[in-house]
């Protein structure tokens, strides 16, 4: 069998000969393609986080939404009772004193 000759991929300039500063571009090369693809997928993960958030935004607005509108029906319902309430004691409290005056006279 014979020998091939194998092409080192850090003989960047491809004279056959590996430098100290072709090993450096080398992996240099390699971290910075390394760095491309933990950034694309940190990237969709961002991507896709940042969808969820603003879906469970849009959710909580809703649910919010609902909960105000809850809470003011409410408030109205308790303030027409005491509207209620305050007439029908102030025709009871008239009531009493035309009946105290009535007494007296």
């Amino acid at each position: 069998m014979s020998e091939e000759n194998v092409k080192n991929p850090m003989d960047l300039n491809g004279d056959g000969k590996v430098t100290f500063g072709e090993k450096v571009q080398y992996k240099a090369g390699q971290a910075a393609d390394k760095a491309k693809d933990v950034y694309a997928k940190a990237s969709e993960k961002v991507k896709d986080a940042y969808a969820d958030a603003k879906e469970d935004f849009a959710e909580a607005k809703d649910k919010a939404k609902e909960v105000y509108a809850k809470a003011s029906e409410k408030v109205k319902d308790a303030y027409a009772d005491a509207k209620e309430d305050f007439v029908e004691a102030k025709d009871l409290a008239k009531s009493k004193i035309q009946e105290l005056k009535d007494k007296k006279a």
